[in-house]
């Protein structure tokens, strides 16, 4: 579960944050030129060239950016590299979010169709597709605690952090900023994010400061790279898209995961439930 919270969380529940504050009218972005087919974020970390003042500045808009965010969508492109086995697997899919914490998630392999990740966030339940156990399981979520998101990790600070939390959390540095794109090193400072990544790379569009790439090494050098050739907020979005499963595939069971700060007493096994809000 921690591993999809680090990636849903960040893209998607983090702007849930700013639910409770006033929020101001979202505004097409003015036109921009397009990057060209070319200008791709590199693979490779672009030289040093910190400037901690700029790095304010950037990113005390991008949290003013933040806020606007009432509806988002994307589409994304997840590769993971195994150091350990020299494999690569690919994922391709599609996310939504809409205020003030329904998110969806669903990714594809490449590769094989059949392999799917799936996961809503209804606002109380994160319903997670176990596809080779035929399980959903019904995650209870807890609510977050005042000025943070629902979950706390590395991604979370791309939408739900303040500038001053961001700079405090972790060891940021200005390596690059082109016409298109906005270059951050992120290097963690305290032991529980050490857990989830070693150091990482954010790249945000200049045109909205939305996340254009998120690359980070994991602490078994495992490396993770999340590619969003689109996202756009403002859009259009059912409700329906976040609902929880109404009817089960044959052979599926729906199992309710107790909280982590709620656990069940020992012994005692999670409980098949059905769909709920």
């Amino acid at each position: 579960m921690r591993s999809f919270k680090l990636a849903l969380t960040g893209l998607l529940l983090a702007p849930a944050v700013y639910a409770q504050q006033p929020i101001p009218p979202i505004q097409s972005p003015p036109a921009a030129a397009q990057p060209p087919a070319n200008a791709q974020p590199p693979a490779a970390q672009p030289p040093a060239a910190n400037n901690p003042a700029r790095l304010d500045q950037l990113l005390n808009r991008w949290e003013q950016e933040m806020k606007n965010i009432q509806t988002l969508t994307a589409d994304l492109n997840r590769t993971m590299l195994d150091k350990t086995y020299q494999g690569t697997d690919v994922f391709t899919g599609t996310a939504k979010y809409m205020k003030p914490n329904l998110a969806m998630l669903e990714l594809q392999k490449k590769s094989n169709a059949q392999v799917f990740e799936k996961y809503i966030c209804s606002g109380t339940f994160l319903y997670e597709w176990v596809p080779g156990n035929k399980v959903i399981r019904a995650h209870e979520l807890p609510p977050p605690k005042a000025g943070q998101v629902g979950d706390d990790n590395f991604l979370s600070f791309l939408f739900g952090m303040k500038a001053e939390e961001a700079k405090r959390r972790y060891d940021l540095k200005l390596v690059k900023e082109d016409q298109w794109y906005v270059y951050i090193e992120v290097l963690p400072r305290f032991p529980a994010d050490k857990v989830d990544f070693q150091k990482a790379r954010l790249v945000l569009n200049q045109s909205n400061f939305l996340p254009r790439q998120v690359w980070f090494e994991q602490p078994n050098g495992n490396e993770i790279t999340w590619d969003i050739p689109k996202i756009q907020s403002g859009t259009q979005i059912k409700r329906e898209d976040f609902a929880p499963p109404a009817t089960l595939p044959q052979g599926w069971n729906i199992i309710r995961v107790p909280r982590a700060d709620a656990a069940a007493p020992a012994g005692q096994p999670p409980r098949i439930v059905r769909p709920q809000q």
